[in-house]
């Protein structure tokens, strides 16, 4: 019965969209990375767009995080959720 209660009364409680743009850097070492990051122009970026990063925060502490390369996929899994 509680897992049927949980299911029933679990409602989404907050969405959070992160459109990420730039340049994909990668690093063979902790060190590279963290040159790397030290190099990194955050003030004024350049590049294109990468991806959706999506997180879906329930009531009951339930999260779903998930990427997307489309926003028609994006819209297409957001509409699932309605359900």
């Amino acid at each position: 019965m509680e897992t049927l209660r949980n299911c029933l009364e679990r409602y989404i409680s907050n969405i959070v969209l992160i459109p990420l743009f730039g340049r994909r850097y990668e690093f063979n070492s902790i060190d590279d990375a963290i040159s790397g990051l030290n190099t990194l122009n955050i003030v004024s970026p350049i590049g294109e767009f990468e991806k959706f990063e999506v997180i879906v925060d329930y009531n009951n502490s339930d999260t779903i995080r998930a990427t997307f390369q489309n926003k028609n996929l994006l819209t297409d899994f957001l509409r699932k959720l309605e359900h």
